[in-house]
């Protein structure tokens, strides 16, 4: 015991250490806020965010690399506050959705605004007029495919994809604190969640009656508000704690590889790094051969096309717009986009931005 004392005198010491080193970092970061205000520049500059991060990563050795990028993006995030900026961020709400969740894993904590609004449109309303900085929507799931209303958003705005974040989707059954399964006769949530629940509904709780709701946070509201407690919803943990209910079955989903991605949406571009991709969507040409000649040019310039599909394009009868997905930045892709082009009547970068990792999103 007189050892662990010991060592833990010596971490209150680093401690004490450590806060008087992230104080001192404070008051030069509200000094660097207040010079760049008298020249004018922005508070915000991801080129060298990136740069002290990767700095900071190659010099710590006994933590792992995605541990100090949390840590440091939290303290630097911290220090922009000071500075006099912090991010306001729009998600599909309400509280407790998974697009919250994917948002406070993409956006550092201590210098965000997080709000949520209402339907996706809003949120591209939202970024579109200067109310927020970035907005988060769902793009994809994995076993349901792409959500057509977000492309369609993507389409019809003149905004940028900053970045992407993928989440697994872990589906609990909420009740109230003293409820069973036994107790529970009605079963509250989105149409999604409940057909991706549907083999653990039929073998736990066959009778009860199912009853679509307009998200996953709302059917644990609808359980918050029930005076009795035979109802349950399918929801989030977050959701649960949000209104003060109990998880009484966790993890209930048929699927474990069940993953939603999620687009990061702003007016501004993010930063180039060397693992980029690019969404795209252009109109070829009406002439035999024409989406096979821009599928060609990607294949012979050696780049990986990772998704493509169509949609309708609302402007003209019978005409549709192509998306894609190509590995690389396509600032450094200019010769290629310009042999696409040719092809081509209409064609707009959505963005290049960082391609997420499952691993920061477990």
């Amino acid at each position: 015991m007189e050892e662990i004392e010991e060592l833990r005198t010596k971490i209150n010491k680093i401690d004490k250490s450590i806060v008087d080193l992230i104080e001192k970092r404070a008051k030069i970061a509200k000094s660097i806020g207040e010079l760049k205000q008298k020249l004018n520049l922005g508070i915000y500059q991801p080129g060298r965010e990136k740069e002290v991060i990767d700095h900071i990563k190659e010099e710590i050795k006994s933590i792992p690399p995605e541990s100090v990028e949390a840590i440091w993006v939290e303290i630097m995030s911290a220090c922009k506050v000071v500075q006099g900026k912090k991010s306001r961020v729009c998600f599909l709400g309400p509280e407790g959705t998974f697009t919250e969740i994917a948002a406070k894993k993409f956006f550092p904590k201590a210098g965000s605004i997080f709000v949520a609004v209402p339907n996706k449109k809003a949120v591209f309303n939202k970024v579109e007029g200067n109310y927020a900085d970035f907005g988060i929507v769902p793009i994809e799931n994995s076993l349901e495919g792409s959500v057509r209303e977000t492309l369609d958003l993507l389409i019809e705005y003149n905004l940028k994809i900053y970045g992407e974040v993928e989440i697994r989707i872990v589906h609990n059954l909420i009740a109230k604190k003293d409820a069973k399964l036994s107790d529970i006769k009605t079963i509250v949530s989105h149409p999604q969640a409940l057909a991706q629940c549907n083999r653990w509904l039929l073998s736990n709780l066959p009778n009860a009656e199912l009853i679509n709701t307009s998200s996953t946070a709302r059917a644990v509201e609808m359980v918050a508000e029930n005076k009795k407690k035979d109802m349950a919803a399918i929801g989030t943990k977050e959701a649960a704690k949000i209104h003060k209910l109990e998880c009484i079955a966790s993890g209930i989903e048929d699927n474990t590889q069940n993953y939603t991605r999620f687009f990061v949406i702003s007016k501004n571009e993010n930063i180039p790094t060397d693992n980029d991709k690019t969404t795209m969507i252009f109109v070829t040409k009406h002439v035999p051969g024409a989406l096979f000649s821009v599928i060609k040019i990607f294949a012979e310039s050696d780049i990986n096309l990772i998704k493509i599909e169509s949609r309708p394009r609302k402007k003209d009868l019978w005409e549709y717009i192509f998306i894609i997905e190509f590995e690389g930045n396509y600032k450094d892709l200019e010769k290629t986009l310009k042999k696409v082009e040719q092809h081509t009547v209409f064609m707009k970068i959505l963005g290049s931005y960082p391609k997420s990792s499952k691993r920061k999103f477990k």
